[in-house]
């Protein structure tokens, strides 16, 4: 049985010289095991991991890729244009570059939400089959769960893009 947790380190700053320091987040899935499950075939559960974890990994780089690094891109632009004001002062600087922020915040909000929404339809649905079987017929369902929550992604992917196209 597979209990699954998401974390989501949202923004992290990796900085890479190859890639002159651009900025990327870092999405971190943590699932494990139950006690409960110690007697069962583990491989099967880390195969389970490892599909959520890729499928999700995919997910939030193309959606950072396609999507929030554009809005990164006007946040720091329009940040900029506020620190190059010589006529402002400090408090108006700082609100100016808090209203760039804005539409790229709700952004990450957004698809937040929707991973976060995603992991916990995936947890309930593994907690029901460690309710209603058998350690076998419980690791069975609990493969099911993947299979149909990974199969589910491309959808739900496919929604958050149209809402994200559409201004957040």
């Amino acid at each position: 049985m597979i209990k699954s947790q998401w974390h989501g380190v949202f923004p992290s700053q990796n900085y890479s010289n190859a890639n002159h320091k651009r900025l990327s987040y870092i999405f971190h899935i943590k699932l494990y095991t139950n006690n409960e499950m110690d007697n069962c075939d583990h491989s099967s559960s880390e195969e389970q991991r490892e599909r959520v974890d890729n499928a999700i990994l995919t997910a939030m780089e193309d959606l950072d890729r396609d999507y929030l690094r554009k809005l990164q891109i006007e946040m720091h632009t329009c940040a900029t244009a506020c620190c190059a004001d010589a006529d402002a002062n400090a408090e108006a600087v700082e609100r100016c570059v808090d209203r760039c922020q804005i539409r790229l915040t709700r952004a990450r909000c957004f698809v937040q939400q929707g991973i976060s929404d995603f992991e916990n339809r995936l947890e309930k649905c593994i907690q029901q089959c460690r309710l209603h079987g058998s350690a076998y017929g419980s690791e069975r369902c609990s493969s099911n769960c993947v299979d149909s929550h990974v199969g589910s992604l491309p959808e739900m992917l496919r929604a958050m893009r149209d809402t994200l196209e559409k201004g957040v």
